[in-house]
């Protein structure tokens, strides 16, 4: 299929950077144009002007909601094609890198939790369980006899060690607030039940490699450099509101 030859619908000629545009888009990815791909590639940019034609003449491209639309995205696009450039030409280097990474690791101080819990359907079940602890029940026997967290009841209500951030909201709050071997005086609820749960212990995570964080704090100095940048056009930039 020879790019050389004109295509035009109504006489409204496609432009052949488009074809350029998008087979250079799939080369990207890896994959290697074939005659009938870009066959393909012709009759969806046809089919796209057709109905540019049809969309104009039924003044669609004209009504306000379109042109607000059509505006937006066009500086939506100019936005995101900046700021990529912009990285391009502010990386971060590996200086900044090994810099933030240090600062993290000094102010590195995040727990791990060990914990048990005893899980029931009812509010009042978990208040009279805590009553029963509190007069000497033991606890891994109620957790076999009365927790419905099947994987977890078989072993006393033992959760294992565990990130706080990575149990659902209350039952991390309520965690943190305990010290080692107490338990919740009131019962925590979730979107699974009602909890009763004591803390087991307690020790300082393990700080990640820089090979572990390096994406991470390279996404985060990147986003500083754009936010910097955009700070410093808003205070030349003439605003009135």
């Amino acid at each position: 299929f020879s790019e050389e030859k004109e295509i035009s619908v109504n006489n409204v000629l496609i432009n052949k950077n488009l074809i350029s545009f998008i087979k250079n888009e799939v080369n990207k990815e890896g994959i290697q144009i074939t005659e009938s791909m870009e066959k393909n590639i012709v009759k969806r940019l046809i089919d796209l002007e057709l109905i540019h034609q049809q969309a104009k003449k039924e003044g669609l491209t004209s009504k306000l909601d379109f042109l607000s639309k059509s505006e937006l995205a066009f500086k939506e696009l100019i936005y995101t094609t900046y700021l990529q450039n912009f990285i391009k030409k502010n990386y971060v280097t590996e200086n900044e890198i090994k810099k933030a990474y240090e600062n993290y690791k000094s102010n590195f101080n995040e727990l791990d939790y060990k914990a048990s819990h005893i899980l029931v359907t009812s509010k009042n079940e978990a208040k009279k369980i805590i009553k029963d602890l509190k007069e000497g029940a033991d606890f891994i026997n109620l957790a076999k006899t009365m927790s419905i967290d099947e994987e977890s009841k078989t072993i006393g209500g033992d959760l294992g060690w565990f990130n706080a951030e990575d149990m659902v909201e209350s039952f991390s709050i309520a965690v943190k607030k305990l010290v080692v071997k107490e338990i919740t005086d009131d019962p925590v609820q979730s979107q699974f039940g009602w909890h009763v749960i004591k803390l087991n212990e307690v020790r300082k995570k393990t700080i990640p490699l820089l090979s572990e964080k390096k994406e991470e704090i390279e996404l985060i100095l990147q986003k500083e450099k754009l936010k910097s940048h955009l700070d410093e056009l808003r205070l030349i930039a003439d605003i009135q509101k």
